[in-house]
């Protein structure tokens, strides 16, 4: 009986896995993909990748920032990669781009005390520089950017005020490339300290309440106007005064050549007066002695 049932059961087939195989190789496979996708979503976890327009800010770890000394955060700036301990660190973003800054400045007094009215356009961007990166990363981190707006507008409002004190309305108007040049240069130290860049900063119009730059404008081009006349009268005059004395040398020459050809003239006829006295002498000559011959 025992041997009919080992005859009845089925032979094992050669080349085919058993059922507990097949599994057990499909939990091995599984268990390697849900590794390699836990890896991947961990290093994307713990890798920060820094883009070229931003700064990345790396909390809970010290780190040595040079002449700064040594920080509760470490920066990754200019397209640069860290990791990031998950729960003992923190990773945040700080935009470096630029950031226009309207400035508007009215009545304010310039060296003389006229009051004048400035409108200018700014370009500020937080400093990567790691000398002032720093004092950004301690003042802005976390703040939306009009926040900076607001307080690179009242720094560069400030000094515009200040240099607009030391210069004329003429000053002003008239070489607003110095003016805007001294004021990024005033600006510029308060700025960095700030941790804050000054990138442009422009002049866009110049006015004032009391048409006193109108005047100015007024009088400026009455003064070229005359000024051209002046130099018109003086060019016609030197003009002038030069075909007089193109004239007169030309008279001269004038005179000078009839005089040269009168002379030729009268040796031409002095010539042919001698030519025709001795012509007469010796023909008279020639009649004596025929006369003589005859005789």
């Amino acid at each position: 009986m025992s041997s009919r049932l080992l005859s009845e059961q089925p032979a094992p087939s050669v080349g085919f896995l058993s059922r507990d195989q097949n599994n057990t190789i499909a939990s091995g496979v599984g268990f390697v993909v849900v590794s390699l996708v836990g890896l991947t979503l961990l290093s994307r976890w713990m890798i920060r990748i820094c883009r070229p327009n931003e700064m990345l800010v790396v909390t809970g770890s010290r780190s040595n920032q040079g002449t700064q000394g040594f920080k509760g955060y470490r920066v990754v700036a200019n397209g640069g990669w860290t990791f990031v301990k998950p729960v003992l660190e923190t990773a945040r973003r700080m935009d470096v781009t630029l950031l226009p800054v309207l400035v508007e400045v009215k009545n304010a007094y310039s060296n003389g005390g006229t009051p004048l009215n400035i409108q200018a356009i700014a370009n500020v961007k937080v400093s990567t520089d790691p000398e002032y990166r720093n004092n950004a990363i301690e003042r802005f981190l976390g703040r939306d950017s009009r926040e900076i707006i607001k307080v690179a507008q009242e720094n560069l409002e400030g000094n515009l005020r200040s240099v607009l004190a030391q210069l004329t309305p003429e000053e002003v108007n008239e070489d607003r490339l110095r003016f805007a040049e001294q004021i990024a240069k005033d600006v510029g130290d308060d700025l960095r300290r700030l941790g804050l860049q000054l990138d442009t900063l422009k002049i866009q119009s110049v006015s004032d309440d009391v048409d006193y730059l109108n005047s100015i404008s007024r009088r400026r081009v009455a003064q070229i106007v005359r000024d051209a006349e002046i130099a018109e009268s003086e060019a016609i005059g030197q003009a002038e005064r030069v075909e007089a004395e193109m004239e007169e040398k030309a008279e001269v020459v004038r005179t000078d050549a009839q005089t040269v050809v009168v002379e030729k003239d009268n040796g031409v006829r002095t010539k042919v007066a001698l030519m025709e006295k001795k012509h007469d002498l010796k023909s008279s000559e020639q009649k004596q002695r025929n006369w003589k011959q005859e005789r």
